[in-house]
């Protein structure tokens, strides 16, 4: 008889929602010198972190990493969460590209993100 994984790829099962995320609102613009504002912490939550794809980007004269990642979260009740946030992981900042309510349940909101600049997959 096989043994039992340890780790397991199903998002729902007992400690895959294991990883503490910060999920900042955007920067608002600033009028006065017309740049924008830092963005702000607006919750923190427990997440569930898969990677989905990688790859490198050639473009002139730089090589560019995209790493797409899933972050699963507990429903936000009260808290919009938009596709114009940001997700701070570690040391890391993930761009929200995409939210979606796995069976219109409310009890989990799947990010898709994505990571780019050079330190793109790193610890």
């Amino acid at each position: 008889m096989p043994l039992r994984r340890l780790i397991t790829t199903d998002p729902n099962s007992i400690g895959a929602i294991s990883r503490s995320i910060t999920v900042f609102a955007p920067g608002a613009h600033n009028t006065a010198d017309g740049g924008t504002l830092a963005p702000s912490p607006l919750f923190t939550s427990w997440a569930g972190i898969r990677t989905l794809r990688g790859d490198e980007l050639d473009r002139a004269q730089q090589i560019a990493q995209d790493v797409q990642h899933c972050l699963r979260i507990p429903y936000q009740w009260g808290v919009p969460v938009t596709g114009d946030m940001t997700v701070g992981f570690e040391k890391r900042t993930f761009q929200i590209r995409y939210i979606a309510d796995p069976d219109e349940m409310h009890m989990w909101l799947d990010l898709y993100c994505a990571e780019v600049g050079q330190n793109a997959g790193g610890s």
